[in-house]
């Protein structure tokens, strides 16, 4: 599945599905200057990030106040949400959906969000129904199984959902120690996922995000990977290449 380039963001759009990940050009905010920054948590102002909100739900059509964003914490929560949650901590953070990880609904009109800067967002729809999720999963969340969870969720048949593995760090780019390694081998660690050298071992997160879904009955065929990593920092936030001192993506899926 290819995803195109937008002005803000690359996407994906049929006659039902909206999916998309931001990126960082074409902005009025510091991280750094004239950044695209979609979090109302890293300082930022809120008007910046207002702006922004404004902008992007004018190019796909899917205005701020039909959002839903939890805050997550690089956890195993997973959540259910319904059209009542349009709005929630998209314009002012709020006690609602702390620690969550993962987000599905059965709801058209409301669209999923989650803030990335590196971590793999995966995108899940069934064909059968409106069941639509979202995930957001850095190394945590995927050794908590949160993509095969997710598929699980789903009240029909796994083989029924497409998924797609989305824009995030892609391995080459991702080092990590043996305690992360040692932490995903509970989960499921395909081989093919690291590759050991001297400095630790390179992760390839889109690929074990990939097994978990094959793993809870999702046809091979219906999941999707994209190459689009942030290691290209011309156009979208890492974390880790900068640091941390960097704005931060939406992801975005929902059913219109």
């Amino acid at each position: 599945m290819d995803l195109e380039n937008h002005r803000h963001y690359v996407g994906f759009e049929n006659h039902e599905i909206l999916m998309g990940y931001t990126k960082r050009t074409g902005g009025r905010s510091n991280y750094p200057a004239d950044s695209f920054n979609m979090a109302l948590y890293i300082g930022d102002d809120d008007s910046n990030v207002h702006a922004h909100q404004d902008t992007l739900g004018r190019e796909i059509g899917f205005l701020p106040e039909n959002w839903v964003l939890p805050i997550q914490k690089h956890g195993r929560n997973i959540r259910e949400v319904e059209k009542r949650c349009a709005g929630m901590n998209v314009r002012r953070l709020t006690g609602d959906l702390h620690d969550v990880d993962g987000i599905y609904t059965y709801d058209s009109g409301l669209l999923l969000t989650m803030n990335y800067a590196d971590c793999i967002p995966v995108y899940m729809w069934s064909r059968k129904n409106s069941f639509t999720a979202l995930a957001h999963a850095g190394w945590r969340g995927t050794s908590h199984n949160i993509t095969g969870r997710m598929a699980e969720s789903y009240d029909g048949d796994p083989a029924d959902l497409e998924v797609v593995i989305g824009v995030g760090i892609n391995g080459h780019c991702y080092t990590v120690g043996g305690a992360v390694i040692n932490a995903l081998e509970a989960a499921g660690l395909p081989k093919e996922a690291v590759e050991s050298h001297q400095d630790g071992f390179d992760l390839d997160l889109k690929a074990v995000n990939r097994h978990q879904a094959i793993m809870a009955g999702v046809g091979a065929d219906s999941v999707h990977v994209t190459e689009i990593g942030t290691e290209d920092t011309e156009r979208f936030f890492s974390y880790r290449l900068e640091s941390g001192v960097t704005g931060r993506a939406l992801a975005f899926i929902g059913r219109k």
